[in-house]
């Protein structure tokens, strides 16, 4: 119990996921679970309940299986019993997939007496050979008998994610126990056959049937069953031994004929054989053939606690095919499962993955609504605190603009001096009694033109002095200064520019104050 479980179905790093696995047979109701860790994989679930035990219907009592042990009832399992399908070996001139799968569907019709409306078909690569020929097994399954199996569970509220036979599962579990024992130096018969053409048999023993399979290098190569089980080998009557025995012989035979190159080095019997008296030294002595008889737990790791059966269970049901599918699940290639319910598992994939979709894009939505709420509030924030910023110095604005304005006034006022009126002012002052003035044209902020007449010409130049000492006009010049005679007067014409000087700080008007006009009576 404490050994590793040497395996070729490795499963993907990862894969953690418990498997749930239903047989619902003629006569025992199965169910396991076990959880895949690689080498470590665990049974940790099992119920085995005789049909005719159950009192409730198979649909109420698989309610309250799955509740008692608290099973998962996404992604089951169905198991169905080898006896219940028909397996044919068949092999095509091709190796491309495709061709395969079409030659497949032509003879799929002639291997049973059924239409293809009332079967369901699989298949699996066995070999390819060097010559260009692919060997495959092909089982079919009448529809009635699959779809009958999978509405129980339906309607026990179990999903079905895929239909497989027992076969396939024997084998998961053979490569699980036993498959170290047909390595070189485990037997002399292995030691002078090659690897190659090895061919190893397990016999599985059920209630009511027997499942047989041959492996080779690993891989089911064939599978065939025959009616003859616990229930029968366990009774008084020892003609059912030989019967069985004569079933194993027959069925090797079969098997040689379809592939005589391989060479049977080992049977290993399983499931109740361990409970038949004698059926091991029975067997090899008419098969001739080296017989192993087999523990279903061997090299099985078992939650703690659990037991496969209880009280006599054991002797009359085989766990193996179950054990095979519940810790080799990832592994399985057969699939039974009826178009119906692949086309109702994509749509409610599909169903799934528009949810899906709806709940990332209304999250989205939201994500971005919430964004722009965010932004907006921001903002919005931010405009209320500038108001608020306005508000507070709106006061402190309208004081300021006031002061501005008591600025611009009193600025107007300290530069009056520079107006018009102040001007004239300023040239009646200074103008003597020898000169008026026939037209005085005074262009505010830039220059004054003067034009009179005199009593002299030096009147004239006195005159132009005084206004160049003055504090309102710089650069003053004669335009044009000339001598008239009038009714036997004389008198000079001129005229007079003269340029407004600029503003200055701490003007003193009385600093500058003119001297009186030169000739002006005091």
């Amino acid at each position: 119990m404490g050994s590793k479980i040497p395996t070729k179905f490795r499963l993907p790093q990862g894969l953690r996921k418990p498997a749930v696995v239903v047989e619902i047979g003629n006569d025992w109701l199965k169910v396991m679970e076990g959880t895949p860790f690689g080498q470590e994989s665990v049974v940790t679930r099992v119920s085995f309940k005789k049909l005719v035990e159950i009192k409730e219907p198979v649909t109420v009592a698989l309610v309250k299986i799955f509740k008692d042990m608290k099973l998962n009832t996404q992604g089951v399992i169905a198991c169905i019993p080898r006896h219940l399908v028909t397996v044919r070996i068949l092999e095509f001139p091709s190796t491309n997939p495709r061709d395969i799968r079409d030659m497949v569907s032509l003879q799929v019709g002639k291997q049973t007496p059924y239409s293809r409306d009332e079967i369901i078909f699989t298949y699996k690569t066995i070999s390819v050979s060097a010559a260009g020929y692919t060997k495959v097994m092909l089982v079919i399954a009448r529809r009635n008998l699959v779809n009958a199996r999978v509405e129980v569970l339906q309607k026990a509220g179990i999903e079905v994610e895929k239909v497989t036979v027992s076969s396939e599962g024997l084998a998961h579990w053979f490569h699980m126990t036993y498959w170290a024992q047909t390595s070189p130096g485990k037997s002399k018969v292995c030691d002078n056959v090659k690897p190659e053409d090895q061919a190893v048999i397990c016999v599985d023993i059920d209630s009511n049937y027997s499942d047989f399979i041959v492996l080779r290098q690993g891989d089911l190569v064939y599978t065939r069953n025959f009616l003859v089980g616990a229930n029968h080998l366990l009774g008084e009557d020892t003609a059912w031994r030989e019967k069985f025995g004569e079933e194993v012989a027959h069925s090797i035979g079969l098997y040689q004929n379809e592939d005589r190159a391989a060479k049977i080095v080992q049977l290993f019997l399983g499931g109740s054989a361990a409970h038949v008296p004698q059926l091991a030294q029975m067997l090899e002595t008419k098969v001739e053939v080296p017989v192993v008889m087999t523990e279903p737990a061997h090299q099985i790791h078992l939650a703690k606690g659990l037991t496969l059966f209880g009280k006599d269970e054991g002797r009359f049901v085989s766990p193996c095919p179950l054990i095979g599918m519940s810790l080799g699940a990832a592994a399985l290639e057969l699939d039974l499962t009826s178009s119906e319910l692949r086309i109702k598992k994509q749509m409610e994939g599909r169903r799934k993955q528009i949810t899906v979709t709806g709940v990332l894009v209304l999250s989205i939505i939201m994500m971005l609504s919430t964004l722009f709420f965010i932004v907006f509030y921001g903002k919005s924030s931010y405009l209320a605190g500038i108001k608020r910023s306005i508000a507070n110095i709106e006061k402190d604005a309208s004081e300021v603009e006031q002061m501005r304005s008591s600025i611009s006034l009193v600025k107007g006022r300290l530069n009056a001096r520079k107006s018009s009126i102040n001007i004239l002012h300023e040239i009646g002052r200074l103008t003597p009694k020898e000169i008026y003035f026939t037209n005085i044209n005074i262009e505010e902020d830039k220059q004054t033109v003067l034009q009179g007449r005199a009593a002299a010409m030096s009147n004239v130049f006195e005159f132009v002095t005084t206004l160049e000492n003055s504090p309102y006009f710089e650069n003053v010049q004669t335009t044009y200064t000339t001598t008239k005679k009038e009714k036997d007067t004389e008198y000079a014409k001129f005229e007079i520019i003269c340029m407004h000087e600029k503003d200055t700080e701490n003007f003193d008007n009385e600093a500058l104050e003119p001297p009186p006009p030169q000739g002006a009576k005091e």
